[in-house]
């Protein structure tokens, strides 16, 4: 009985030893692997108000060749993963269709531009690497559009009264030699009672502001409490809403 039970344990012994032997003859290393990635899953494109910024990104890759290695890039549209895609128009955005690493080397970078077209919070660019490339790709990288003013930002912040498409509005530069159109609003139908606001990105000079009203009784307060503000760097330099068929603010920057 004794033999029996020492033959089945050395059986049971050896079984165990050849499988890990095989285990181990075909076992791979994750060195084997290459893997490819982005510098960052997520980051902010810091975006030029109403104007073009450029960033560059780097790409990884945990094997050097001897050789170019080229890796095909794809944008992912808004229904990628439960619309967690690209929010911006093609027309706004230029991406490479690939990059490529250079022989003996673990990196490289492309450039990303991105024109302004009133971008505003959740507004995103996703980029990823397209299947069809030989390496592992677990991860696109996102670039949350932040809008920057390099300049001036003036903030024009509107409440219309019952009649929206009453109001309009201009900005002009150059208010003491020549006066220059550089912004204006109006064709509001729809927005009674409601309220906009509109970001500007304006250089040092000499403006002029104006406000209309087409019925000329301003918007406020026969037909509802309609008002305005107009605020520069963060400072709030005019505001209002009873008037009559226009208001004029002059301001100079710095």
């Amino acid at each position: 009985m004794k033999k029996i039970i020492y033959t089945t344990l050395v059986l049971c012994s050896l079984i165990f030893v050849a499988c890990d032997s095989e285990i181990d003859a075909d076992a791979t290393s994750v060195s084997d692997y290459e893997f490819i990635s982005f510098e960052d899953d997520i980051l902010n494109f810091e975006l030029n108000q109403s104007g073009t910024s450029v960033r560059t990104i780097t790409v990884y890759n945990s094997r050097k060749s001897s050789s170019d290695v080229t890796y095909y890039l794809e944008i992912l549209p808004l229904e990628f993963n439960d619309g967690q895609g690209t929010t911006i128009s093609s027309d706004y955005y230029n991406v490479p269709s690939s990059v490529t690493i250079p022989a003996n080397s673990s990196s490289a970078q492309f450039d990303v531009t991105i024109t302004d077209n009133g971008f505003g919070s959740g507004d995103r660019l996703v980029v990823g690497f397209a299947d069809d490339n030989t390496a592992l790709n677990p991860h696109p990288l996102r670039m949350d559009i932040v809008i920057v003013c390099p300049a001036n930002e003036l903030i024009l912040d509107i409440t219309f009264d019952n009649y929206a498409e009453e109001t309009s509005w201009e900005l002009y530069s150059d208010i003491t030699t020549s006066p220059t159109l550089i912004a204006s609003g109006g064709g509001y139908d729809d927005l009674d009672d409601q309220s906009i606001q509109q970001r500007l990105c304006i250089d040092d000079g000499d403006f002029g502001f104006v406000i209309y009203d087409a019925y000329g009784d301003g918007m406020c307060c026969s037909f509802g409490e309609g008002s305005y503000s107009l605020t520069v760097n963060g400072e709030v330099i005019r505001q209002g809403g009873s008037f009559g068929a226009s208001e004029v603010t002059t301001f100079s920057l710095p």
